[in-house]
């Protein structure tokens, strides 16, 4: 039985009046009644000028659109029309009232990106956890008498660390796709500099064999059976177009007397095209497949091919990244764009002296990781720090009971803390994008990288507030049944509204 709906109301009516008020259980209010906007905005506020500029907007309202735009993965555009449309986020990123006008224009997030970094989104997640923290000592403590303490005490002096690589969002990268990008760009150049050099008295416009060109890349990739040889024929003829072009701009800047009428975009795009045909020539002529500083985007120079050995996607192309993590939150201690070895003893001394400015009134006690951590040089670095490793073993395995109980306790700890950060990687790739950073600049795609982690340690820092709410419930033995007094729910709601 097919069953029809009524007709449908007005949107006058589609509400109605008596309820049309913001539900105080919805997630959003309960997030933004819990976040410490002051102490964040602290840190965004310390990169704003004082007396240069337009006044700047509220920090609540640009950090608050940041942690939507993140913790629902949409586009900065559909950040910005999901806040004009929701009544609940106008009320998290802390308007006034309800408005149908944009709460900024969506360009203000790239503005944002170039001023904050990845070390204050840091300084954003350890506020965060040193608030959770603050909430919960008073009663914590209490409760930790009748077995209603946190986590465990010996968690709270161990880092677990961990590489990831955060992909851009480019085309997978060819040497012949990269070669036709460019000579295409060159081409771009070439009919920005010849009205310039027109002028200057040259009669003729420098031939680019654009069509030819084009007609050969399409038909190089549309060929079913390509061998190696015939990539190599098939890349040498786009660089010889793309060298020529070069040379045509060259002459053209040297008509115009050497001024250069070009923006910074096309500037910088030229140096990227230089550099592009020198790498390419070089690995043609030597046979090489690789070069020092390989560029495979003309748009993001800055990204490097990241060789990763993992299931399904041997090489990665974005920025690489070693996070630590302590009690749940994640903190990014390194982001780079060139490939670096985990392992090395700066990077592992770069996470103790990261835990030590976090938590000045702690010392790091354990260090967990996998064996690229536990190398040699590693391992006399955390012990020179006064630090333990735990992980594999170096040596044969022990004999004295002794030996062996402290083993299984040290890979007990081990696959429960490197548990909790595969999950958070797993996380942030497929819940906040950081399988897919959209940003282009190399500044800007770090901040975004750093603000997915915070935004991920949103989440951890309710669970604490989530925690202290229930212990107050438990504390004070007002866990509502049916049946019991009104009083008792003000009593509640009062402990409730702090």
């Amino acid at each position: 039985m097919i069953k029809t709906s009524s007709s449908q109301l007005s949107i006058e009516g589609f509400l109605d009046p008596e309820i049309g008020r913001l539900n105080p259980e919805n997630r959003w209010v309960k997030l933004a009644n819990s976040i410490p906007w002051a102490e964040l905005g602290l840190v965004y506020e310390s990169k704003m000028s004082t007396g240069k500029g337009s006044p700047c907007k509220p920090a609540r309202l640009v950090i608050g659109a940041l942690i939507v735009k993140h913790k629902l993965n949409v586009s900065d555009a559909e950040a910005i029309e999901q806040i004009k449309e929701n009544p609940y986020l106008q009320y998290f990123v802390g308007l006034g009232s309800f408005t149908t006008e944009k709460a900024f224009d969506p360009s203000l997030f790239t503005t944002v990106r170039k001023r904050l970094g990845y070390g204050d989104f840091n300084r954003m997640s350890s506020l965060l956890q040193h608030e959770g923290i603050r909430i919960a000592e008073g009663d914590r403590d209490e409760g930790s008498k009748d077995g209603h303490s946190g986590d465990a005490e010996d968690d709270k002096r161990v880092v677990s660390c961990d590489a990831t690589v955060a992909p851009q969002e480019i085309p997978y990268p060819t040497d012949l796709g990269l070669l036709a990008t460019a000579r295409v760009q060159s081409e771009k150049i070439i009919d920005l500099l010849w009205p310039v050099a027109r002028d200057s008295g040259l009669s003729k416009k420098p031939r680019t064999y654009r069509d030819k060109a084009h007609r050969e890349y399409v038909g190089a990739t549309r060929k079913k059976r390509k061998g190696a040889e015939f990539w190599r024929v098939c890349a040498r003829r786009q660089l010889n177009y793309l060298e020529r072009n070069l040379r045509h701009i060259d002459s053209l800047i040297e008509a115009n007397k050497g001024v250069i009428r070009l923006k910074s975009r096309f500037l910088k795009i030229l140096m990227v095209l230089h550099e592009i045909a020198r790498q390419q020539s070089l690995m043609l002529e030597t046979g090489a497949n690789r070069v020092d500083g390989r560029i495979v985007n003309v748009f993001q120079p800055h990204v490097r091919p990241i060789v990763r050995g993992k299931n399904g996607s041997d090489t990665e192309f974005g920025a690489k990244l070693s996070v630590s993590l302590h009690e749940g939150y994640s903190y990014l201690d390194k982001a780079q764009w060139d490939a670096y070895y985990e392992g090395d003893a700066e990077v592992i001394r770069g996470h103790i002296d990261s835990f030590g400015e976090r938590n000045p009134e702690m010392k790091l006690g354990k260090f967990v990781g996998d064996k690229i951590y536990g190398n040699r040089n590693a391992r006399q670095t955390m012990s020179g720090a006064g630090v333990e490793f735990v992980g594999s073993p170096l040596g044969r395995p022990p004999s004295s009971p002794e030996k062996i109980r402290e083993r299984k306790e040290n890979r007990t700890l081990h696959q429960r803390h490197r548990s909790r950060a595969e999950g958070k990687f797993g996380e942030v790739k497929r819940g906040h994008g950081l399988d897919k950073i959209q940003a282009r600049r190399a500044d800007t795609s770090l901040s975004w990288i750093a603000c997915i982690f915070f935004v991920s340690n949103l989440k951890r820092f309710q669970s604490e507030i989530f925690f202290d709410l229930v212990f107050l419930s438990w504390k004070y033995g007002i866990w509502l049944q049916d049946g019991e007094k009104k009083q008792e729910k003000t009593v509640w709601q009062n402990i409730l509204a702090g």
